[in-house]
């Protein structure tokens, strides 16, 4: 960062702090108004904490209210940071991942239309626009980093559960799998690192996860081995704005798994060995709609009283942060 980029930063900060200062001033000339803002939020680490990691782009290793950069983790590390985010943000009912998502148990950003009215619609829609890049539905299908398995439990509107595979790094996450989709075959696995034997799957489906494998690379490499001649692969990925966000972000491997665009993306596809490759991007439909979505629903939960000021503020910076994170949304089919 250039010095007159530390000052620009520096401004920005003491224009916003300044400004909000000066309504909360305002509406502080009536002291019980202050307390309706606040609600009954507890000014505790947890809430900090809890702040922090409400949204899935997250700012960084989180210090004493503080954002530090960390240096990037082995295979084994990264596991377990990306396990301790999602297993806390997934099923933390009271944090704002699990008042937005509501009652369902998917837990991406979606694919949205005018239609569209729900966060589970949006979720299930976004599935069944991926499950159509696979002109016939039939043999063993493996839903790679599965989350709680609501995508899995979708897949049995296709498939025998005999015939559907499911993993993940989390074991709790394969717990809530098994759970929702019995009879499918869930079991802890790394996307990277596959135990399936060559030419074993007819078709691959991956949601929101391959931008924090150890690497993408690694993972197509792997799909493809484990697909049978034919089959296919399809997934919807996000790409971050920069490879500096990658250095940055203790969530994702590191600056050689960025992806500048999206004919990197073709031609990495077909590095792995893949054929008829098709990248679409949804941008505007995935996050963009998400975003609005959600921001409006934060502050109707504001205007209902059911958050206050300090969470509206919080919940809605990270949001802000992920906004300034998120770059390309993409639905992609490739063939072996």
């Amino acid at each position: 960062m250039t010095a007159n980029q530390t000052d620009l930063k520096e401004l920005l900060k003491k224009r916003l702090f300044d400004s909000i200062s000066a309504q909360i001033d305002l509406i502080g000339y009536v002291p019980d108004d202050i307390t309706k803002l606040i609600k009954d939020f507890t000014f505790e680490t947890k809430n900090a904490d809890r702040a922090s990691n409400d949204v899935g782009l997250e700012a960084g290793l989180f210090e004493n209210g503080a954002i530090v950069a960390s240096n990037q983790p082995d295979k084994e590390k990264l596991a377990e940071l990306v396990n301790g985010h999602y297993d806390q943000v997934f099923y933390d009912c009271d944090g704002m991942m699990g008042r937005l998502y509501q009652d369902t148990q998917y837990r991406n950003i979606g694919y949205w239309d005018e239609a569209t009215l729900s966060q589970d619609q949006a979720s299930e829609r976004l599935q069944d626009a991926l499950l159509d890049f696979i002109p016939e539905k039939s043999g063993r299908i493996l839903d790679v980093a599965c989350g709680m398995g609501a995508s899995t439990r979708r897949l049995l509107n296709h498939y025998p559960a005999e015939n559907i595979w499911a993993i993940n790094i989390s074991e709790k996450q394969i717990e809530s799998t098994r759970s929702n989709a019995p009879g499918c075959n869930a079991q802890v696995m790394n996307a990277v690192d596959m135990g399936f034997d060559n030419d074993f799957f007819d078709s691959i489906l991956c949601i929101e996860a391959a931008m924090h494998f150890e690497t993408r690379q690694k993972f197509l490499e792997e799909s493809f081995r484990v697909l049978k001649s034919g089959g296919y692969l399809v997934l919807s990925d996000i790409l971050l704005t920069s490879r500096a966000r990658l250095a940055q972000l203790p969530m994702y491997h590191g600056p050689e798994n960025h992806i500048e665009t999206v004919e990197k993306y073709y031609e990495l596809l077909s590095d792995a060995g893949f054929s008829s490759i098709v990248i679409i991007d949804k941008s505007k439909d995935v996050w963009g709609t998400h975003f609005l979505r959600a921001v409006n629903r934060i502050h109707e939960k504001f205007y209902s009283g059911d958050i206050g000021i300090i969470e509206l503020t919080e919940t809605l910076w990270n949001y802000y942060n992920a906004n300034a994170v998120m770059g390309a949304c993409l639905f992609i089919s490739a063939q072996k």
